[in-house]
């Protein structure tokens, strides 16, 4: 819905956009969890500080937390919040999270959402903020968008719901996004439909950024940086695809129509290592991602990547990162522990 008149004309390279009348102002609100991302915060506030130049401060923000007390971001940096108790009405609502997000989602948070979602305003998250939309059962019907390296935690607990590989979803009740930079595609995207694509273009142009596709742009979990890597893709996609119950050698040979040997050089050549070596780190770079991410035990994250046994799955974790898997659950827990009591 068109929120105002305007027009445009384009002088000396830049475009001067006439304001012509514009309704009362969009409150949104942007609830901070632990250890959030501050990139994908900026990213997501930035192009609204920038549209406001052009729609007459159409738009209002406010940073909210459990309580008054300052949330600090992933990078260390302590950001004041309003407490939510005090917040009053949101037109739109943007939960954000990063590294260990079902550490802040409490009781608390997740009955304020699923208030907030009976009151019809547009809610969605950055990066693992979806967590916290699942536990409020704000994302039942809603395609989610989430980082790579996420997905398989988010899938692990909570398989009813439906992931896709889209930097951003919005439906207009739901908005889901991948975060980093992707966060200002979303908000671009936002700003269209509140206005029109000239305002969010000119956002864009200022923030100097090449705008990404609409809904629908999809991200890549292994960056193929060669010919030779991206005609392996399709093995690749596989590996990704069977983490649990993991192919062997003849199948993944098969997916690129190619002999046993054959795939060997070619793995070699692009990656340096054998098909064997390098689905093995995406097993266990998997693995890293369920002990930061999710619940699940040491065992049951091992059954989950692939391996049949945990002394092996121990081994093969402390060979690649120098310490065993349970370290790397200590460590969330602690971290988890000391942001509670914070």
């Amino acid at each position: 819905m068109p929120a105002a008149l305007f027009a445009t004309m384009p002088i000396c390279q830049k475009t001067i956009i006439i304001r012509l009348g514009m309704p009362m102002a969009q409150k949104i609100g942007f609830l901070l969890l632990p250890r959030f991302s501050m990139l994908s915060l900026m990213s997501a506030l930035e192009p609204l500080r920038v549209a406001n130049r052009y729609i007459n401060d159409h738009y209002e923000w406010q940073f909210i937390g459990a309580s008054n007390t300052a949330v600090t971001a992933s990078n260390g940096i302590p950001v004041s919040v309003t407490a939510m108790s005090e917040v009053k009405d949101l037109d739109r609502l943007f939960v954000c999270a990063s590294y260990a997000p079902q550490a802040g989602v409490t009781p608390s948070i997740t009955q304020w959402l699923k208030h907030r979602g009976r009151t019809g305003a547009h809610i969605g998250a950055l990066e693992s903020g979806c967590h916290a939309l699942a536990a409020a059962d704000l994302l039942n019907n809603h395609n989610t968008a989430l980082h790579w390296e996420s997905q398989a935690a988010f899938q692990e607990t909570y398989p009813h719901l439906k992931l896709s590989n889209n930097i951003f979803n919005d439906d207009g009740k739901r908005f889901t996004c991948a975060g980093g930079s992707a966060c200002l595609d979303l908000v671009l995207h936002q700003i269209t439909q509140d206005h029109n694509r000239n305002i969010a273009d000119q956002v864009a142009r200022c923030l100097i950024h090449q705008r990404q596709s609409e809904v629908g742009t999809g991200q890549d979990s292994l960056v193929m940086h060669t010919l030779q890597q991206k005609r392996l893709s399709p093995v690749i996609d596989a590996m990704a695809a069977h983490i649990e119950d993991p192919l062997d050698g003849p199948e993944l040979a098969a997916i690129q129509k190619v002999s046993e040997r054959t795939l060997q050089r070619q793995f070699k050549q692009a990656f340096g290592m054998p098909p064997r070596s390098c689905y093995l780190q995406m097993r266990l770079q998997r693995a890293r991602q369920l002990l930061h991410e999710s619940n699940l035990s040491v065992m049951q994250v091992g059954i989950a990547c692939g391996f049949g046994s945990n002394e092996n799955f121990c081994r093969q974790y402390k060979t690649m990162y120098g310490h065993p898997p349970s370290r790397d659950r200590k460590m969330d827990i602690g971290m988890a522990a000391y942001e509670a009591l914070g």
